[in-house]
C-alpha cells in the first residue's frame, strides 16, 4: 500500500467529506500556531504530530473529526472522550464546532508534554 503524503491525505478528505475537510483544516491550523517545531506526517489514516514524543491526530471518520491526544489523561477536565489509560479525544461535526481559545489550550498543553 502506498503512503499518502499530508496533501494527498487532505484532498482525499476534501473529495469524500467537505465539510470535514474543512474541520481538519482548522484544527490543522492550531495545532500549527500552538504547537511551533512540531512535525505533521500521515499516521494511522490521519495527521499525527510529534515533537520528541506523539501528541496529538487529526482523523476525519464518516460522521465527524477527531483531535486525539497521546497523553490526554494527564489534563483531562471532564470534556475529552476515552477512558483508556492515556489517550482521551474530543469530536467535531462543523468547523463552528472548533473554539480556537479552548481547542487551542488543549493543543498547547498536549504540546508542553511531549
Amino acid at each position: 500500500m502506498a503512503h499518502l503524503s499530508v496533501e494527498d491525505l487532505l484532498e482525499d478528505i476534501a473529495l469524500a467529506r467537505p465539510t470535514n475537510h474543512a474541520v481538519v483544516l482548522a484544527l490543522r491550523a492550531l495545532v500549527t500556531e500552538r504547537a511551533p517545531g512540531a512535525t505533521e506526517a500521515v499516521k494511522y489514516g490521519g495527521l499525527h504530530y510529534t515533537l520528541s514524543a506523539p501528541f496529538c491526530g487529526i482523523y476525519s471518520h464518516a460522521k465527524h473529526v477527531s483531535l486525539e491526544f497521546s497523553r490526554g489523561a494527564e489534563f483531562d477536565d471532564g470534556l475529552l472522550i476515552g477512558d483508556g489509560q492515556y489517550r482521551r479525544h474530543l469530536k467535531f461535526f462543523t468547523p463552528e464546532d472548533v473554539d480556537d481559545e479552548r481547542i487551542g489550550a488543549y493543543i498547547a498543553a498536549a504540546y508542553q508534554r511531549a
